[in-house]
């Protein structure tokens, strides 16, 4: 990690320049500590919509106050993160990611409330206390690997949860599904079956299994 000096008239305004690697889906997080003022975050990501960002300038933990930064890279690549922040006080700063995958981080997760955890950076900041608001930036490039992504049997799944949901979507959507066939099997023995029931039902199981691929894309987050 590199310190340096942003403004040489303020003694603690210094902007921390870093890299890190992670794996698409997961959940790199910065928590700072205590809450600052004029939380700010910017990006750039080498694909449209790669990204997902969410800022909490204001958070309680027990009867800490802190602000958080949350950012999800959907597609490998190199991304460059920069928060900027104002405070007068001391601050400390971790970043952190959460991940199912702890084996590529090569180190021992931590387990929260929220999931594994691994220790990217940190803790790190400005330790003294001054009566000058003063500004400062931490800046992350990013590098963002695809887990297996040259296995030709790569399979993502999604969550538990998701996954017992997509399990009852699909069944509801398979019965229906099944309840049409079997009524156009039995009544094509009795009145024959039409070109364009036919042409109906091939649509219904396209569409199914369109619906089914979607659910499947947003709950694993391609």
């Amino acid at each position: 990690m590199i310190v340096t000096l942003l403004n040489p008239a303020l003694s603690d305004a210094f902007k921390w320049s870093m890299e890190e690697r992670m794996l698409t889906d997961d959940t790199l997080a910065i928590e700072i500590r205590p809450a600052v003022e004029n939380l700010w975050v910017n990006y750039s990501s080498p694909k449209s919509g790669g990204i997902r960002v969410a800022v909490f300038s204001n958070e309680t933990r027990d009867i800490y106050r802190f602000s958080l930064v949350y950012v999800m890279p959907r597609t490998e690549g190199t991304y460059n993160i920069i928060v900027k922040f104002n405070s007068k006080g001391a601050w400390n700063c971790t970043v952190g990611v959460y991940t199912r995958n702890s084996e590529f981080y090569k180190e021992s997760p931590i387990m929260t409330s929220s999931g594994p955890f691994i220790l990217l950076s940190g803790p790190f900041g400005v330790t003294n206390k001054s009566n000058q608001t003063a500004s400062y930036e931490i800046n992350i490039n990013l590098q963002v690997e695809n887990k297996d992504s040259s296995s030709w049997f790569f399979i993502k799944f999604p969550t538990p949860v998701n996954m017992a949901l997509f399990a009852v979507v699909s069944f509801v959507i398979a019965y229906f599904n099944a309840f049409f066939l079997l009524d156009s099997y039995f009544k094509s023995k009795t009145e024959g079956l039409s070109k364009i029931r036919l042409a109906l039902l091939c649509l219904m199981v396209l569409a199914s299994i369109y619906v089914l691929y979607q659910i499947h894309v947003s709950m694993v987050g391609e």
